[in-house]
């Protein structure tokens, strides 16, 4: 598409059908650990803290450290951004880990449970919170 490409009928149709291919649907039931993967979307750490409010995790990590797109949103780095956002929003800081390495998903997943061992955890269940297109 040019710049001046104009949007389609087609064009928003394949966009809701990626959209609703992503929607996972399942019922949200309590778990060890929820896991906010870094991104530059801050409502991924306000949809966490919800999450821990309701009770579905008593334990939250963060994760992830900066890429081109984050680096000046977040210059201490994602997780650590998405932490302070978390605890302004009421979640003890007792309740969340930081991971601040991870540069991509893979990575993300890796550190936090080597995170999570690290700290006395070995969780049996998590609930992982992403951006709406992830």
């Amino acid at each position: 598409m040019t710049a001046h490409a104009t949007i389609t009928e087609q064009h928003w149709a394949d966009a809701a059908l990626i959209w609703q291919y992503h929607q996972v649907g399942h019922p949200l039931r309590p778990c060890d650990v929820a896991i906010g993967l870094g991104s530059h979307d801050l409502g991924v750490a306000t949809h966490t803290a919800a999450l821990y409010h309701a009770g579905l995790a008593p334990l939250i990590v963060f994760s992830g450290g900066n890429s081109p797109t984050t680096r000046t949103v977040f210059p201490r780095g994602e997780a650590v951004h998405y932490r302070d956002h978390a605890i302004t929003a009421g979640v003890p800081e007792h309740a969340i880990l930081v991971e601040p390495q991870a540069t991509n998903t893979g990575q993300n997943i890796t550190l936090t449970r080597a995170l999570l061992a690290e700290h006395g955890h070995t969780p049996r269940s998590a609930l992982i919170i992403c951006k709406p297109y992830m």
